[in-house]
């Protein structure tokens, strides 16, 4: 049996240029159940269900404010003119009645299967893409007046596959038991981020925090993944307890000499492996459920200001890749110049010395309920009573800086409270 389904949607907004008001968005998907078919008869008894699939669609996004197609005037000082200042005015946006929709395309190829009418499962690629992305550029003057201007160009690519997987695992015992796992990988890459006419080398991005901080934790170049730490790469100490790095020549230098052209790529903060697992258990009048879910490995870079290692002052968290750099009986630092914070030193600039693994798995959420039986209950006047006990976050399994949210990825967050509670549930 095929299963097909086709749709075209004509949207509009005013936020786009004269001439692209309006965006096509067109969706179609098809499926296929196998088992229906003769030439599977000899598996039915193993497998009870397989369905291929594939899906396409475009959408469309108009995330940013209005009048960026239109030329704007903003205040720009004022002028004495026949004895009395004026203010006045001058172009503040360049007009482009090309702005148009940001368009994600997603390709989805795709099986879904039944085993033994109890093990239910899904193995997918995706390929999705985000097309005629924003971004301001410099603009070519003449022939435009104001020095940038927004236009649709970059488009970043995201592939991978999941797999899914939801069994019954206990079924003919006093104990049922059903555990369903998710697993994803996935990488995301800018494929385009100039053309013929503007044209960017890379993108700088999340400005590092700190008062007259100028250095940024990401760069991503065309043809790059998105979400690389771009910084210096550590290469030990001295004899005098300066940290080193590598130069552009790969010899080692001390940090104090470091110039921005010996950056390089030291990390990623995307996570490529998710999972998530839930688990649901009853005996007799008891149900119990459990679920899970993580990421794998994520570089993060901890340091800067604001951040700072145990020092000797006793101030700061502890981050435990650099309890190395301590002896265990006093705390004296091994390399007293690395980690001192003396105003306009090196030792806070991005670099794989700060790095750590921020991948995670978590405890989300346990639920353990008792349902009283309906002869107990149905002399009460309720049809259904139910008592249950909840928890989140119970425990997380991480090597992140203790005390803080690793799924947040930010050594700035408020820790994630563990919550309990009690309730009833009551049905008359």
């Amino acid at each position: 049996m095929l299963f097909a389904s086709a749709s075209l949607r004509y949207e509009g907004s005013s936020k786009f240029g004269a001439n692209q008001k309006w965006g096509n968005f067109p969706a179609a998907s098809l499926a296929w159940e196998m088992m229906e078919m003769g030439f599977m008869k000899n598996t039915r008894k193993v497998l009870t269900s397989l369905k291929p699939r594939v899906s396409f669609g475009i959408t469309g996004r108009s995330d940013f404010d209005a009048y960026k197609s239109l030329s704007t005037y903003n205040t720009n000082g004022s002028y004495l003119f026949d004895g009395r200042w004026v203010t006045g005015y001058a172009p503040s946006s360049n007009a482009n009645p090309d702005l148009a929709w940001e368009k994600s395309v997603a390709i989805n190829l795709g099986v879904d299967f039944v085993l033994w009418n109890r093990l239910r499962g899904s193995v997918e690629y995706f390929d999705r893409s985000s097309k005629d992305l924003l971004y301001t550029y410099t603009a070519p003057q003449p022939p435009f007046v104001y020095s940038t201007i927004l236009v649709n160009v970059g488009t970043t690519k995201n592939t991978g596959i999941e797999v899914s997987l939801d069994g019954d695992i206990l079924t003919k015992t006093a104990v049922k038991w059903t555990s369903g796992i998710n697993y994803s990988y996935g990488k995301t890459k800018l494929t385009k981020l100039s053309n013929d006419i503007y044209k960017a080398s890379y993108l700088d991005l999340y400005l590092k925090p700190g008062t007259g901080s100028s250095e940024y934790f990401f760069r991503v170049q065309e043809g790059g993944e998105i979400g690389q730490f771009y910084g210096y790469e550590y290469a030990g100490v001295d004899e005098n307890g300066n940290m080193l790095i590598l130069n552009d020549k790969d010899e080692q230098i001390p940090i104090s000499q470091a110039d921005a052209k010996y950056k390089r790529y030291i990390g990623n903060g995307a996570p490529k492996h998710f999972l998530s697992w839930s688990n649901n258990l009853t005996w007799r009048n008891f149900d119990l459920s459990v679920f899970f879910q993580g990421v794998g490995k994520r570089d993060y870079i901890m340091g800067g200001p604001g951040v700072q290692p145990l020092t000797d002052a006793g101030k700061g968290p502890v981050f435990e890749h650099q309890l190395d750099y301590w002896t265990e009986n006093n705390r004296q630092a091994k390399y007293p110049r690395i980690l001192d914070n003396v105003q306009g030193s090196f030792n806070y600039a991005t670099s794989d010395f700060w790095k750590i693994n921020a991948g995670y798995l978590r405890m989300k959420n346990l639920q353990l309920g008792y349902t009283f039986s309906n002869n107990l209950i149905k002399k009460a006047g309720f049809s259904n009573l139910r008592l249950f006990f909840s928890a989140s976050n119970l425990f997380t399994i991480d090597n992140f800086v203790a005390g803080y949210d690793p799924e947040s990825g930010s050594a700035y967050s408020y820790p994630l409270s563990k919550t309990y509670s009690f309730g009833l549930n009551v049905q008359f």
